[in-house]
């Protein structure tokens, strides 16, 4: 997890073990000590441990609950929360492997709880032989606020940077 205040605060936490009241005890501490968060990056979702857990719970209802808990955090703080998940390999093993709203329905409630859902695809992961050489697709698979739609970045792995592709000078 990384927080982030407008380059005035930043605090990772890699806590291999977190809760989101931890993930909000942090946020308190720099919200008292800057005025405001403005991003919060979980890295990933299904690392966050529940706060407590439910006899007869399964871990999708975990997931479900921690998302619940995610948007709390985000209203509470008036903050963007990016949470990274993985989508399971069951992508790898079909035809067309660019991530859909579906294989979120496996991992529990992103669906419901995303303002906003990303899918990243590379062919050139999948195929060697491929002519889109470093070409990322970014998917909107969700959006409250506009269209799904995609658009192709450039990523240059030397420097781990997506950049735009309309911009000739790359």
């Amino acid at each position: 997890m990384a927080l982030h205040q407008a380059n005035v605060d930043e605090r990772y936490n890699d806590n291999p073990v977190i809760t989101t009241s931890q993930i909000k005890g942090d946020l308190q501490d720099i919200q008292a000590r800057c005025g405001s968060v403005s991003l919060v990056i979980v890295d990933y979702v299904q690392l966050i441990e529940p706060m407590r857990r439910e006899r007869g719970e399964n871990r999708v209802q975990e997931i479900d609950s921690i998302l619940k808990q995610l948007r709390a955090i985000a209203k509470q703080f008036n903050c963007a929360v990016l949470g990274l998940a993985q989508l399971k390999r069951e992508v790898d093993s079909r035809y067309e492997k660019r991530p859909t709203k579906a294989d979120f329905r496996e991992l529990g409630g992103f669906e419901q709880e995303a303002a906003v859902m990303l899918g990243l695809y590379r062919e050139d992961y999948y195929d060697k032989q491929s002519t889109q050489k470093g070409i990322f697709e970014v998917s909107v698979l969700k959006s409250r606020f506009s269209s799904e739609t995609t658009v192709n970045l450039l990523f240059d792995e030397r420097f781990g940077q997506f950049k735009n592709l309309a911009k000739s000078n790359y």
